[in-house]
């Protein structure tokens, strides 16, 4: 069964320190990884990490900041060293195209592989793999701003062990074939579905990630039902005021989401880099969502698969 972990490449706002990177988180799932924003030093954190970018799938980006971007030009050079071969698929707002055309003019970036490129304009699928898809929904920031979702596809259902001994099924292929979904025929030619041994399909996993933004709309069905919800947290509890009109979250504002959305588990990051210590920020949104986790730099977690 596929395991996906989760890898905390930079978990401050505006500007790197020594002590904390800029905003990038590294998804790993089967030997896939798929990059949500690449800020300035993002390949520095990666080579430091458990992670290696020569397994990269994609890269989405949510706006066009420097804490979210600025580390791709370096990294991308950096795969063309690498001798990458296949395509990158790289989404983001408006303005993608003509932020690489003048990279490329200006003689910055020149990538020895495809790019992908592909400017989100409206909510649903963006993109799409095997077993897999993710999902973007607009946010509310100072300029155009896109959150994403990684969605696994719906698992079988449990395998009836005595079930399938009792319609004769024999041990061994079959029942592999049968957990795959697909239908069997027995030696007397008895046709088995899966339907005949599977119980009810179960949810595969969602993992939202919802940076840089104000509460809205579009985080909470970002964070619908989610296993994981990573939201930013630039700010502590109480200072809702000056958070949203720069636009951006609190702990709570956080919390809140989680709470509405009904997700599981809640990851905070995006902290702003004049509170050194995470611990007010997890205190702030525990109060409102249990189940919360503060990220620093090289925070790694593995997403558990619920049953339901």
């Amino acid at each position: 069964m596929s395991s996906v972990k989760l890898v905390f490449l930079g978990t401050g706002s505006g500007k790197p320190l020594p002590s904390r990177g800029v905003s990038s988180v590294a998804l790993f799932r089967d030997g896939q990884m798929f990059m949500f924003d690449c800020g300035e030093g993002t390949q520095v954190q990666l080579a430091k990490s458990s992670m290696r970018p020569g397994t990269l799938e994609a890269i989405l980006l949510t706006h066009f900041h420097g804490d979210h971007i600025n580390g791709l030009p370096g990294l991308l050079g950096t795969l063309t060293l690498n001798q990458r071969q296949g395509a990158l698929p790289l989404l983001a707002p408006k303005g993608l195209k003509q932020w690489f055309k003048t990279l490329r003019q200006v003689g910055i970036l020149n990538t020895g592989f495809t790019m992908e490129l592909q400017e989100v304009g409206k909510a649903g699928v963006v993109l799409q793999g095997d077993g897999w898809h993710i999902e973007a929904h607009k946010l509310k920031h100072r300029v155009p701003c896109w959150g994403y979702a990684f969605v696994e596809n719906a698992r079988p259902g449990r395998f009836d062990l005595e079930r399938a001994k009792a319609l004769g099924v024999p041990p061994g292929p079959m029942f592999g074939k049968l957990q795959r979904g697909e239908s069997i025929v027995l030696e007397d030619g008895k046709t088995i579905s899966p339907d005949d041994v599977l119980g009810p399909s179960r949810p595969g996993l969602k993992i939202a990630y919802c940076c840089d933004t104000v509460p809205c709309e579009g985080a909470i069905e970002l964070a619908r039902d989610a296993d994981v919800l990573i939201h930013e947290s630039t700010y502590l509890a109480g200072e809702e005021k000056m958070a949203h009109k720069r636009g951006h979250s609190t702990c709570a504002d956080a919390a809140r989401c989680a709470k509405e959305a009904n997700a599981h588990a809640l990851i905070l990051t995006h902290f702003s880099q004049k509170h050194p210590h995470v611990g007010p920020f997890v205190e702030g949104a525990k109060a409102i969502f249990e189940n919360t986790y503060a990220a620093n730099d090289f925070f790694e977690f593995e997403v558990q698969r619920r049953e339901s």
